[in-house]
């Protein structure tokens, strides 16, 4: 993993010389990648930890992560308590949100099916 480390921040060094505005993206910092219908897939690269982490949340039920249905690390559905559970659709992307979130977890580049 640190040879991984070694060549982001080389990377990282190489788009800054030409002020590329979005090389800290991801880094040390979730930022979303994918989208589908209206989940949101998000990345990050834990330099302390030097993991690659990753999350799924649904737009349109609470305005940060914390508050918005989710899947955990095992990709199973929490839906925050304050929500009625009757109130939320069945959802027809979650098998694609889980398969997304694998590929997600599999290295730094994600490359969307």
């Amino acid at each position: 993993m640190l040879i991984v480390l070694k060549k982001i921040l080389l990377f990282n060094f190489f788009l800054s010389l030409f002020q590329i505005s979005f090389v800290k993206a991801g880094y040390n910092q979730f930022t979303e990648i994918d989208s589908l219908g209206n989940w949101s897939i998000e990345q990050k690269f834990d330099s302390e930890k030097e993991v690659i982490e990753c999350r799924a949340s649904k737009y349109g039920y609470g305005t940060w992560f914390g508050e918005r249905i989710r899947l955990d690390n095992n990709n199973q559905l929490i839906i925050p308590k304050d929500l009625n559970e009757g109130l939320v659709e069945v959802d027809l992307y979650l098998d694609e949100v889980r398969a997304a979130l694998k590929n997600c977890r599999s290295g730094l580049i994600y490359l969307v099916n």
